[in-house]
């Protein structure tokens, strides 16, 4: 019985050695993918029909903050933004729907290796009441600062 225990248990250890080195390999291929200077292009999938500007807004903001060069088709890119997009009424806004936008880091095959967080927003004073403009400038903001997390590039904060 002792042997099972023990032949079960380097098993595991094992196995969480591989997966370890699974989620490493992830992460070195995620920061060589997104380095600076590489390729993006955005897809854009609009889940609800009701977003006109589609990825306008996200290619203008990732050309102006990002270290990327915003490329048109997937095939010239390094890596893809996969941006899924949707506009429903909410709370939030009785006068607007709100927009929600979530990312996802893709090889050009389609191999996701990255998901961002939702962010969402509807239209107000501080994006020009237009909600679309809004939520791509969160959008653009989470994926820099979720990849900088992930990959280990955010900067330290040293509080005295």
């Amino acid at each position: 019985m002792k042997k099972i225990i023990f032949i079960g248990l380097i098993l595991l250890l094992s196995l969480g050695g591989i997966v370890g080195r699974a989620q490493e390999r992830s992460v070195t291929e995620l920061r060589k993918l997104v380095a600076p200077g590489n390729k993006v292009a955005v897809v854009f999938k609009d889940l609800s029909g009701d977003i006109d500007e589609k990825d306008a807004y996200i290619q203008a903001y990732l050309k102006e903050r990002s270290e990327w060069v915003v490329v048109d088709k997937v095939d010239k890119a390094d890596f893809v933004l996969y941006v899924e997009g949707n506009a429903r009424w909410t709370d939030k806004s009785p006068t607007s729907k709100t927009y929600f936008m979530t990312p996802t880091i893709q090889t050009p095959q389609g191999k996701e290796l990255w998901k961002g967080e939702s962010v969402y927003d509807w239209a107000n004073l501080s994006n020009g009441f237009r909600a679309v403009r809004g939520v791509s400038w969160l959008l653009v903001r989470s994926v820099i600062i979720g990849l900088k997390k992930e990959i280990g590039d955010a900067p330290v904060v040293i509080t005295v």
